[in-house]
């Protein structure tokens, strides 16, 4: 056979090499745009989603937790060994969340320094 009949199976090689990772990487990132499209597109639905029960749970909630207010909570008997012992109630006064932790960041730089 001739010289010129055969192929330069180098050249060949390397650019079937170059052509598979480009196409991985093409596959890849093809992927991931698909990935983040279905991720912007649940977060869009979730924003938008309205159930009116829990919405107005999470309403009423939020209002409890931002206002002040008086509260009655249930104290577990203070002798453990008596299982029949029942728990007191007392009255304790509600702040807002915000102003809670206002006051325990005041306290704790205040303990720290």
């Amino acid at each position: 056979m001739a010289r010129y009949d055969d192929l330069s199976t180098g050249p060949i090689a390397y650019a079937a090499f170059v052509s598979t990772v480009i196409f991985v990487v093409i596959v890849l990132l093809i992927r991931a745009l698909c990935y983040s499209w279905v991720e912007a597109e649940d977060d869009r639905k979730l924003a938008n989603a309205h159930y009116t029960q829990a919405d107005s749970a999470i309403a009423a909630q939020k209002a409890r937790l931002s206002s002040y207010g008086k509260n009655v909570v249930e104290i577990p008997a203070a002798d453990s060994s008596d299982p029949n012992a029942a728990p007191t109630q007392q009255e304790r006064l509600q702040i807002p969340v915000s102003r809670a932790a206002e006051i325990l960041l005041q306290d704790w730089a205040a303990s720290g320094q």
